[in-house]
Order: C-alpha cells, then sequence, then structure tokens
C-alpha cells in the first residue's frame, strides 16, 4: 500500500509538474554550492555560501573570481551579490600545500555597499539558479542561466550565460530602480597579478566590456588547482543598454551608492585601459542600468562571455572550440545570436528542466529531482566541446580536484548515465578522443589508456598507475551503452578491432585480477577484486552481444560463453554465507558491486537478480547516517556509487533507501564547496574530489526508467 501511495503522489506531482512552468518547482536541497556561470572548467563561477551575498564569488576551486552586483531603491542601495571585505581568505574547500595563500584580494578596502539585501529563497534547477530579495518596497530576482542543453551542439558549446535582474515593487506603488554590476580582471586570470587589459567595444551589434591578460601565453597552462590566463571575459547587456565603464572598483561603488550613476569616463575617453597590477589599482568592468521608476515587473539581462581562443591541445594539435572550429566565428557574433535567442530560450529552458524534474521525481521522489537538479550543470560544464580529428567531436572532462587529467576513462564512465540519457552523440563524444588516441602511434597497449593528458593539454596518459583491468572494461561497457542507445552499429565496428584487444584482455585477466588498481584508486591496489572482476566479465558478455549485433554470430557465442563460465565461477568463489566478498579470498570482507548495474541496463544478464538481491540485502545492515561505504576497509564513500548500487534495486521505494543519505549528506555537509563524490558516511565531510563530472552518475536511475529523452533529437551546428 505505501508503495502505491508513494506512486499515485508521483504521478500526481508529474501531472502538476507538466502544467507548471519550473520556477513554480522549489528545489529544497541546501547546496553546498550554488552555481552561478557553468561554461567549461574554466569558465565556471559559484557562490559558496547560502546567501549570495555573505561571500565573494568563486571558481569551482575556491579561488576568488569576484563579481559584485547591486541595485539601488529610491536611493538605499542593496548589496545583492559578493563581498567587498578584503580580509586574507580562509581558502574554501581544499587547497593543495604547494600552493601560496592567495594574494589577491587580501588588501583592506572600504567596503561601500555595506547594506546586504534580504534573501528570501534560492532555487536551483537545471539550467539555472535564481536569488530572491526583498529590496525595501520592490523584490528582485536575480537569475543566472547557463543554456546547457545537450540536444543542441551550437548552443551546448556557445560560451555564453545569462543573469537576469527581475524588479516588482511589493505595495503596487511606483519606485525608481537602478542596477549596478561588476567584476574583476580577476576572471581571466590564474592566481598571480599580472599585466591585464581591459577595453570597451563594440561589434557585430554588440556593445561590451572585455579583460584579459596582456600576455596571452594561449594553452601553455595545465593543472589542476589553475584557472585560464589567456583568452578575453565579455560582458554586455542583452539590449546595449545601459552604461559600459572601465572603472576604479571602490570609485564606481561610490558613484553608484550616491548617484545611481557610474562615471564612463573615469579614465577620460580612452576605450582601453592596461593595468600591471589590477589589485593596487583596482581595476575593474561594470555596468550600471537606470530602470526609472517601475509599477509592474521589470526585466533586465547581461550577457557573460569567454572566448579562449583554442581550448584543448590533442596530441600536439591546437583545437579550437566546436562554436569556432573553422576559425571563422567571433565570440561577438555568438553573443548577437545569444541576445537575439532570450526572448524564445526560456520556453525551451523551461521544458527541458520541467521534463528533467518530473522523470526524476517519477524515478526517486522530490529528494532525487533537487539532487538532480543540482547535479546537472556541474557534470555537463566539467568538459569542453571540440572538434577533433576527422571531425570526430571531443567531449573532453577535466578531472576536478583528484589529479586535473584530461579525459579520463573512469570519470566518464560513471557520468555517462547523464549523456546517454540526453544525447547519444554527446556519449560518444566522450569516447571518440579515447579511440583515436588508442588507435594512433602515441599507445602500444593492450587494454585501454586511463587519460590523454592533463588539461587542457592531451598530450597521451598522464597518471602513471596503470588500470589495465577497469580502463578496459570501462570502454567495452560504455561503447556497447552506446550501441543500445543507437541502432547504427557503424560507431562500434568502426573501432572493433580495438574493442577485441580490449575483450581478449578482459578475457584473459579478469576472471581474478592480480594487484592493480580500479577507479576507486584512493583505496589503493587491490588484488582478487571482486568487483573488478564482474566488470571484467561483464565486459566480455557486452562484447559479446555488439559482436552478434554486428552479424559475427559465432565471435558472439563464444565470447558469450565465456562470460557465462567466468560469471558462475565467480559466483562460487566470492560467495560467503549472505553475501560477495570484497576480494575472492577476503573472508569476512565485502563491498559495493556497483559495476552489476550493467547487466541490467544492457540486457546481459549473466550475473542475474539473484546476485543483486542477495548483495542489496546485505547492504541494508551496513548502512550509516550519511550512506553506505564503499566496502568493510573504511567508512568513506562514493556518492555516485551509490546511487548506482540504488539504482539496482528497481523500485522507487528500495532505491530511495540508497538516496536519502546522500541527500542528507550534501544538504547538511560542513565543507562548501560544488558536490564532491568521496564523502565519509559517518560524519558530513568529503575527503577530495569536488566539482566533477562524475555525478552524471545520480542519473542512473533515471536513465534506466527513462532510457530515451523525447527531447535527445540532436541538433549540430
Amino acid at each position: 500500500m505505501k508503495r502505491i501511495i508513494f506512486g499515485l503522489a508521483a504521478l500526481l506531482l508529474s501531472l502538476s509538474l507538466r502544467a507548471a512552468a519550473p520556477l513554480n518547482y522549489q528545489n529544497d536541497l541546501r547546496a553546498p554550492a550554488y552555481p552561478l556561470v557553468t561554461v567549461d572548467p574554466y569558465f565556471s563561477v559559484w557562490s559558496f555560501a547560502d546567501q549570495a551575498n555573505a561571500d565573494m564569488t568563486r571558481h569551482w576551486t575556491g579561488r576568488k573570481q569576484p563579481m559584485i552586483a547591486a541595485v539601488r531603491v529610491d536611493g538605499v542601495t542593496y548589496r545583492l551579490l559578493g563581498n567587498e571585505e578584503q580580509l586574507p581568505d580562509p581558502m574554501f574547500g581544499r587547497k593543495p600545500k604547494e600552493q601560496p595563500d592567495d594574494p589577491l584580494y587580501n588588501r583592506q578596502g572600504r567596503v561601500v555597499f555595506e547594506n546586504p539585501a534580504l534573501q528570501t529563497n534560492v532555487n536551483v534547477l537545471p539550467t539555472s539558479t535564481t536569488y530572491t530579495f526583498d529590496c525595501g518596497p520592490v523584490r528582485v530576482k536575480m537569475r543566472f542561466v547557463a543554456p546547457l542543453l545537450l540536444d543542441d551542439l551550437a548552443l551546448l558549446s556557445r560560451p555564453v550565460n545569462y543573469v537576469s535582474f527581475t524588479a516588482t515593487p511589493i505595495d503596487n506603488k511606483k519606485h525608481s530602480v537602478e542596477l549596478y554590476f561588476e567584476v574583476s580582471p580577476r576572471i581571466a586570470v590564474d592566481l598571480d597579478v599580472v599585466p591585464v587589459v581591459l577595453e570597451n567595444g563594440a561589434a557585430d551589434g554588440v556593445k561590451y566590456l572585455r579583460t584579459g591578460t596582456l600576455d596571452q601565453k594561449v594553452l601553455e597552462k595545465r593543472g589542476d588547482d589553475v584557472r585560464i590566463d589567456w583568452g578575453y571575459f565579455y560582458m554586455a547587456p542583452v539590449s546595449g543598454k545601459g552604461t559600459l565603464a572601465l572603472v576604479k572598483g571602490e570609485s564606481a561603488r561610490l558613484s553608484f551608492a550616491s548617484s545611481g550613476k557610474v562615471d564612463a569616463k573615469m579614465f577620460g575617453k580612452s576605450k582601453t585601459v592596461t593595468s600591471g597590477n589590477f589589485v593596487d589599482e583596482d581595476v575593474a568592468l561594470a555596468w550600471c542600468f537606470d530602470m526609472k521608476k517601475i509599477k509592474k515587473e521589470t526585466e533586465e539581462v547581461l550577457m557573460l562571455a569567454y572566448d579562449d581562443i583554442y581550448s584543448i591541445k590533442f596530441l600536439g594539435q591546437q583545437l579550437r572550440p566546436y562554436w569556432n572550429a573553422a576559425g571563422s566565428n567571433s565570440i561577438t557574433k555568438e553573443m548577437a545570436k545569444a541576445a537575439k535567442e532570450w526572448p524564445k530560450l526560456g520556453d525551451r529552458l523551461n521544458a527541458f528542466d520541467n521534463s528533467l524534474i518530473q522523470e526524476a521525481t517519477q524515478s526517486g521522489g522530490k529528494e532525487y529531482a533537487d539532487l538532480c537538479a543540482l547535479a546537472y550543470r556541474q557534470a555537463v560544464s566539467a568538459h569542453k566541446l571540440v572538434a577533433g580529428w576527422n571531425n570526430n567531436l571531443y567531449f573532453i572532462s577535466k578531472e576536478n580536484f583528484s589529479n586535473g587529467c584530461a579525459g579520463t576513462v573512469d570519470v566518464t564512465y560513471p557520468s555517462i548515465p547523464l549523456f546517454l540519457r540526453y544525447n547519444t552523440e554527446v556519449a560518444k563524444a566522450l569516447l571518440n578522443f579515447i579511440f583515436d588516441y588508442a588507435e594512433s602511434s602515441n599507445w602500444n597497449k593492450v587494454w585501454a589508456p586511463h587519460d590523454v593528458g592533463v588539461y587542457p593539454d592531451a598530450y597521451g596518459q598522464h597518471y602513471g598507475n596503470w588500470m589495465p583491468l577497469e580502463e578496459s572494461g570501462n570502454m567495452l561497457l560504455l561503447t556497447a551503452a552506446v550501441l543500445k542507445q543507437s541502432p547504427d552499429a557503424s560507431f562500434a565496428q568502426k573501432h572493433w578491432s580495438t574493442l577485441t584487444k580490449w575483450a581478449l584482455y578482459a578475457l584473459q585477466n579478469g576472471q581474478d585480477p592480480e594487484n592493480q588498481l580500479c577507479t576507486d584508486d584512493f583505496a589503493g591496489k587491490l588484488a582478487h577484486n571482486v568487483n573488478l572482476s564482474a566488470k571484467s566479465i561483464l565486459a566480455v558478455a557486452a562484447y559479446a552481444k555488439m559482436a552478434r549485433n554486428l552479424g559475427r554470430i559465432d565471435e558472439g557465442k563464444a565470447f558469450q560463453e565465456f562470460a557465462q563460465n567466468m560469471a558462475n565461477n565467480w559466483k562460487e568463489k566470492a560467495f560467503e554465507e549472505d553475501h560477495y566478498r570484497l576480494t575472492f579470498d577476503g573472508e569476512g570482507t565485502w563491498s559495493q558491486k556497483y559495476n552489476l548495474v550493467w547487466d541490467k541496463v544492457l540486457g546481459l544478464n549473466i550475473f542475474g537478480d539473484e546476485v543483486v538481491n542477495t548483495e542489496l540485502e546485505y547492504y541494508k545492515k551496513q548502512f550509516n547516517p550519511y550512506g553506505l561505504p564503499l566496502d568493510s576497509r573504511r567508512q568513506y564513500s562514493k556518492t555516485d556509487w551509490q546511487l548506482w548500487t540504488g539504482a539496482m534495486a528497481g523500485s522507487v521505494d528500495a532505491f530511495r533507501e540508497f538516496l536519502l543519505p546522500v541527500y542528507k549528506f550534501y544538504n547538511e555537509t560542513l565543507d562548501r564547496v560544488p558536490l564532491g563524490d568521496w564523502v565519509n558516511t559517518d560524519y558530513p565531510t568529503f575527503n577530495a574530489m569536488q566539482a566533477r563530472s562524475v555525478v552524471g552518475g545520480f542519473f542512473m536511475k533515471l536513465y534506466i526508467d527513462h532510457p530515451v529523452s523525447p527531447l535527445a533529437t540532436p541538433r549540430k551546428k
């Protein structure tokens, strides 16, 4: 009866959502950090506080990238975004030991916008984050919009986000309203104070401000706790209206607070300002807009964009972003398109947000929808879309705050449910560059590579510890998953000799693995790993299924028999009383067998329901307040694997037993950073690895329940 009641509740909520705009949906999760600007691993700005005006805005690494927004209502100024306090940075999140204390914005300065607006709500949806403030008699909504629609590659690649300001009198009287938005040149530098240029210009009908380093060292820097220091940040109003000014930040804020205006000639008639030390000189980009006297809801919108010129270096070749793959486009043309599309873009974003929320609610309840909404932009924007070799799409991830690797296969592996769900072409783009690298003269191993370099330089595998079974199994399973989504088998056929090599390696070495790393490499090497063996066996079965799909019947039959024999042997040797062990020789041990989810997803039926049900029943005895430990060795876990494991349970209620502790962790964690995935289950702190794309794995249950999206017709440029 409980299950029936829950199902009816989910259905009723689903029906209500179909008729409602997504802004009527309230995400109740207290996010560890709130996504503001989410384009790619470099152009990524977040709020690490519950109130948007309680802390400086930050890059996902936690380094300061100050944006300040304010509104002036009837002469009274309210701070909406950011914090001017120039105090030593406590450094939110994990700070590598080799990095010095942040030298920027540590000087004392005058706080001009002393009056923080009263934030009454924050709402995170898949494509936007909206803050609501009471500013005296006027309600102001500040909405950050990232149109990351996976069915539209041109839009997905366009490096433009929006900030919408909507002011509404709450007393039905007229009130004067003025807006202010300021961005520091820090947005376009890494960590050091280096010479920058600020410019006020116009092109393609777009009036803009831009900033970047004076010495443009394109693609010369790589690493993990690193931000971009080449290319140019752009800011422009959609309407082209308002005052765009190169300013001294404190002076501009004082002017706005006293008059509602900013001096556009603070540096005289010059349209360009060069600064050798933008901290001491306090230079910034500022936009000011007078809404005049308003009596009804009034909106004004800014575009925030970044032209990185070149995005990725792949085996020595510099690759442009997909939106400008031929080099004949310009960022101002893209911004002009973005401005033109803004009025109608809302309907597309609303449709997508509603669809995702409905389906997630059906699959796991409101908490699941809340979590998926927060995870979506993080997962997508941890990648960069470029046109690679032979016009193949490359969607290359950065392994955020774990080692900075580019295109890590065992990071793609957990993230893939999201991309399989919404665009198979994007899922292929996560694999194309691995195949191109593995099939080049740069790779001579019989197993799949771990990565292709350190972001953004894909010079070849960087990680020094091999993961032969892990990555070979991953690539076989991921390719089979792509083939399941698309009836066109040419993708697998094109790489058949490579897939065969990896399948043979899994067949010969996967029954009882030697001392190897798996994706959970933070736990160290482990011999006789039962979960890794399961992955290898499923990979052999996946290869057999692909062979049959390609008409290779005899080959498929032979590998199917091998896989089934391996699985039978696995069951016998791994079983202990009421569960399956961590290692074949590890008496009294256990582990999450999250890899078994593919037995169901791909319809392989090698292990069967009995193994899964036995494991799920045993896991019920192992839960801590914040989730299920990864295995019997420690109390830590991975949130993506917990939701994969829960997805095997089938029913909504059973899945929620795994979901709710994860939700509780994120809602209560003491670490204010973008979603971390390596967490403690007995205390609400995470260990490392924040802002990673692996949270795309949260979508596994949704993908199982809804394998093909009605909104996922690929649109190419």
